[in-house]
């Protein structure tokens, strides 16, 4: 399923901070990413969003369980991409 499809799907509009949220997350070889380093990756790609926008975004996207977020004792928090349906078919 395309990002904007599963998005909308779960009542969100596809917008640019959202998609490109999800793009991190799909590409990243890592499996758990926290909010600054999403805000880094977007950085990066040159993408226009300051990390309030990623954090509220990380927010919405476990709201609706595309993404799943750990707290560690430590304090900090990591989110990663919920499993659904497997095989080829993650958040």
């Amino acid at each position: 399923m395309r990002p904007a499809e599963k998005l909308n799907n779960v009542g969100l509009k596809a917008t640019t901070p959202r998609l490109k949220v999800l793009q991190i997350f799909h590409a990243s070889e890592r499996r758990h990413l926290t909010a600054e380093e999403v805000h880094r990756s977007m950085v990066e790609q040159h993408a226009d969003a300051g990390l309030a926008t990623v954090y509220r975004v990380l927010g919405q996207l476990t709201d609706v369980g595309i993404l799943s977020r750990n707290l560690f004792e430590s304090g900090k928090a990591v989110y990663e991409r919920r499993c659904m349906g497997c095989h080829g078919q993650n958040g």
